[in-house]
């Protein structure tokens, strides 16, 4: 569910001058290396990775995973969390913040 409780709700995503942050470039990015691996179409998910001579897709448990390595190497007493603390929703949260950030200064600036 979207936060107006609409499933499948649009949400728009409008391109910023930000060379690394705009999601507009950052998402054609994307596709453009997708549709660079042989076999690739209009249909292949963003998910997709060149692995092993052939797409592959990561999954929301393949970053999970890596989170939880990455915490675990650092310490899970030093971090004061535990393995379960991890999840994907702090990623997009996160970097959609950073955006909203990014916007806001950049339309104060005089």
């Amino acid at each position: 569910m979207q936060k107006k409780d609409e499933k499948f709700d649009a949400v728009t995503q409008y391109c910023t001058e930000h060379a690394v942050m705009c999601p507009v470039r950052a998402w054609a990015a994307i596709v453009k290396r997708i549709r660079g691996y042989t076999g690739s179409n209009d249909d292949t998910p963003v998910s997709a990775v060149w692995r092993n001579g052939r797409i592959q897709h990561i999954t929301s448990q393949d970053i999970i995973d890596g989170i939880n390595r990455g915490a675990e190497a650092i310490g899970w007493d030093y971090l004061g969390l535990k393995k379960g603390d991890f999840g994907t929703h702090s990623i997009r949260s996160g970097g959609a913040m950073r955006q909203c950030i990014l916007t806001r200064s950049q339309s104060t600036r005089s």
